[in-house]
């Protein structure tokens, strides 16, 4: 009897250590769910960071995968589009605490054959003529008349590919053309493209940039202007042909065996090879950087879709900006007010371009709400604005720039120190400078031929500063011409602001170069990063500095909202500012509203007592 007891107990034990290991089992299990286009990037990341690993993966597509993911019931969601603010009240209500991981790019390209005379940019708004359903064009020129006359063809992947239906969802309607070449894949698509000039082909990017020069890929204007596919286009949210796709981890799953060891893998930079086999396209460094604060906790856990802001301006908004000081962005100040007071007329402006020291001046005496300025405060300026207790909040409105093009013969002007372009320009140079070794006694004895804008060009005071320029030089208002005719004469020089420099690219002018500007650190290149940090000497940083207490009324506050919205990054562009990208608007807007709340919280507690204004002494 005792023996059969002490089988039975050991059964008992035995299946008792048997359920303790399924459920222990059970626990590390890792359930991914989701996107049928992520979902095998996941996997490709698992096997190859070699992770021991419990892992399903289920196909669910993005939303389905979504809802589970915040009911609790998965410990990661593959996603194809960031998560939606409802789908994060549900993670919330549910207690799901997750990060965001932007983990790859699904960019498309459209590509042609080189040898094509096909434009270089397509529009975004004509893509619907090209490919919604009902498209029936069939000539270049029935899309732009100023193309060439030549039969189009649309060549597409696969209606089940990745590539496909990122078009799918960019053109209005249910599908594509129907006339299309349906072809095999990306790669059948390819050379479709080399084998007939009018073949307009989609494939991803990846599989375009593989493909060499055996193919032209296009670039997008989606109202920024002219984009190539590329991750950081996309990130800019510039090129709009391209879906971003996304890991979202559940935080409390980030201890089960393995799952830190594929997301190690899937952020780091040999994860850029394992995406490029899957036709995808790896992330910028920058998103990279921010994936690993991310994931180590030290960053934003939702960096990409922080939920749309709140704050809305009212149809009925009314009140008076005021804003003085630097004439620096004077243009794009008037432009960006008209349009405000041409929608909400219940919001008038007194604008006043006194110059940065009157209007800093009167920024700190607290008699403004908005201070323009082009150069940092000087000390005397911040010590008054802290002896008046007022704070600021700076607003950049990017960088206005100058610009030389010289002929490309004159291999002597590719780079010039301050002091020769102010020998070269200066006003006292007029009918006695007329020879390059003038400059320079290193130059040769060239003939000096200057192309300038007329005297009234908003942007020559950056060249020398506010110094008088020569007036024996040949004025022209077009750069394209200035450009050209800088072209056909060794020895000629000309300026230009840095937009008017991208035209001429984009007009394809030979025979010209960039000069570089030596301010005493050397030869500097002017391009949006020089011109950015401000090393690339005539580059002048432009900004609203905003006084913090006027962040409270919510006619400042509408009036900068729209300064930030997408709708008016036009405005900006199209004045001569360089350095703001449409891309950062969102995070300008988010840290708008921040302040704002903050302003609203420093109004409710007591005023600390304002001392006297340090004067200068005279």
């Amino acid at each position: 009897m005792k023996s059969i007891w002490r089988r039975g107990g050991i059964l008992v034990l035995f299946a008792l250590f048997i359920t303790a290991g399924l459920a222990t089992a059970q626990d590390d299990a890792v359930q991914i769910v989701g996107s049928g286009i992520v979902n095998p990037l996941y996997e490709a990341f698992q096997t190859a960071s070699g992770a021991a690993i419990n892992a399903t993966t289920s196909l669910t597509g993005t939303r389905g995968g979504l809802d589970q993911f915040c009911l609790g019931q998965a410990d990661v969601a593959t996603a194809s589009r960031p998560i939606s603010a409802d789908e994060n009240k549900n993670c919330t209500a549910n207690s799901v605490d997750y990060l965001e991981l932007l983990v790859a790019h699904n960019i498309i390209a459209f590509i042609a054959s080189p040898n094509a005379g096909v434009p270089q940019c397509l529009e975004q708004t004509a893509l619907n003529t090209i490919f919604a359903p009902s498209a029936q064009l069939a000539d270049w020129n029935q899309i732009d008349p100023a193309n060439v006359s030549l039969p189009l063809t649309v060549a597409l992947p696969p209606a089940t590919s990745a590539t496909y239906l990122v078009l799918d969802e960019l053109i209005e309607g249910d599908g594509l053309r129907a006339d299309a070449a349906q072809l095999g894949s990306d790669s059948d698509v390819v050379a479709a493209v080399t084998q007939s000039d009018g073949t307009l082909g989609v494939v991803s990017s990846a599989v375009a940039a593989a493909a060499g020069d055996t193919v032209r890929v296009l670039d997008l204007n989606a109202g920024t202007g002219c984009f190539a596919p590329s991750a950081d286009s996309v990130e800019q949210r510039l090129y709009t042909a391209a879906n971003s796709l996304f890991f979202y981890v559940n935080r409390a799953s980030l201890t089960k065996p393995g799952l830190q060891d594929v997301l190690n893998y899937a952020l780091g930079t040999d994860a850029a090879t394992t995406i490029s086999e899957l036709e995808l396209t790896a992330p910028t460094a920058l998103i990279s950087e921010t994936n690993l604060q991310t994931l180590a906790g030290t960053g934003n856990p939702r960096p990409f879709s922080e939920a749309t802001s709140a704050f809305n301006i009212p149809g009925d908004v009314s009140g008076q900006v005021i804003i003085a000081g630097s004439a620096a962005a004077s243009e794009y100040v008037k432009s960006i007010t008209d349009s405000f007071t041409a929608q909400y007329p219940g919001v008038t402006f007194d604008t006043r371009t006194l110059g940065q020291p009157a209007g800093v001046r009167r920024l700190c005496n607290g008699e403004l709400d908005i201070a323009i300025t082009d150069a940092p405060l000087t000390d005397e300026q911040a010590q008054n604005c802290a002896a008046n207790n007022i704070t600021t909040l700076p607003v950049s409105l990017g960088s206005r720039a100058v610009v030389l093009v010289s002929n490309v013969a004159s291999d002597f002007l590719t780079c010039l120190t301050t002091e020769q372009l102010q020998t070269t320009w200066g006003a006292a140079s007029a009918n006695t400078v007329e020879t390059w070794n003038q400059v320079d006694p290193a130059f040769p004895e060239q003939a000096m031929t200057l192309f300038a804008p007329n005297s009234g060009a908003s942007y020559s005071d950056i060249l020398l500063d506010a110094a008088i320029l020569r007036g024996d030089t040949e004025q022209n208002d077009d750069a394209l011409y200035r450009a050209a005719a800088t072209a056909n004469v060794e020895g000629a020089l000309t300026y230009m602001s840095w937009q008017q420099y991208q035209s001429v690219l984009g007009n394809n002018q030979e025979r010209i170069q960039l000069v570089a500007v030596d301010a005493g650190s050397g030869c500097v290149t002017p391009d949006v990063q020089t011109i950015v940090d401000g090393s690339y000497a005539l580059a002048q940083p432009v900004q609203l500095l905003v006084n913090r207490a006027a962040l409270t009324k919510v006619h400042v506050q509408s009036f900068l909202w729209f300064v930030a919205s997408d709708d008016n990054y036009g405005v900006l562009d199209g004045t001569g500012l360089t350095g703001v990208t449409f891309g950062s608007l969102p995070a300008l807007r988010q840290s708008l509203e921040a302040a704002y709340i903050e302003a609203a919280s420093a109004a409710s507690q007591p005023a600390a007592e304002a001392t006297p204004e340090a004067t200068p002494s005279s």
